[in-house]
């Protein structure tokens, strides 16, 4: 079974610092779910559907990078998931679009990213620390050259998942 777990972070997409609202000589700071805590909490919905995922699919061997892209209802839930990349295995690359499709809600984003946002879900599976680095490396090479194709203009948030298999003794 595939150890996975989530380690996020933003890539390629603008934000601002929390808005400051001023009436007469009083100061006031308000502030919605901050980027910390949204990356915090789509880290957690996926990781709890990819476990429950790799739980039932006991079998699942196959291993690689997947990349959804997908973006928010609403309703707070992803719309419009499709691959962005696919890899060869199609267990893997189920296990990857259903763990997005379960992301509970988006809902409330945080200051700085727009209702219209798009997202892209960078997924590696492994079975050992050797595989997950090569796959690491290449998709590291893979979001340069997406990102550098997008002429410093952000195009996706991205989050890059996933967890070196503990090693080999």
């Amino acid at each position: 079974m595939k150890n996975i777990l989530i380690v996020a972070f933003a890539t390629s997409v603008a934000f601002t610092p929390i808005g400051l609202l001023a009436q007469e000589d009083d100061i006031v700071v308000t502030s919605g779910r901050s980027m910390d805590r949204f990356v915090e909490d789509m880290s957690h919905d996926l990781d709890q559907a990819l476990n429950r995922s790799s739980l039932r699919s006991l079998q699942l061997t196959g291993t690689g990078i997947v990349q959804i892209s997908f973006e928010c209802g609403p309703d707070g839930k992803p719309t419009n998931i499709a691959y962005y990349r696919r890899d060869d295995d199609h267990d893997v690359n189920r296990l990857a679009r259903n763990a997005v499709r379960k992301i509970r809600s988006l809902h409330p984003l945080p200051r700085g990213i727009s209702e219209d946002q798009k997202y892209l879900a960078n997924m590696i599976m492994a079975d050992d620390m050797w595989e997950y680095e090569a796959l690491s490396e290449e998709l590291a090479r893979s979001e340069q050259a997406r990102i550098a194709a997008t002429k410093g203009k952000p195009t996706y948030f991205a989050f890059n998942l996933g967890k070196p298999p503990a090693h080999r003794k």
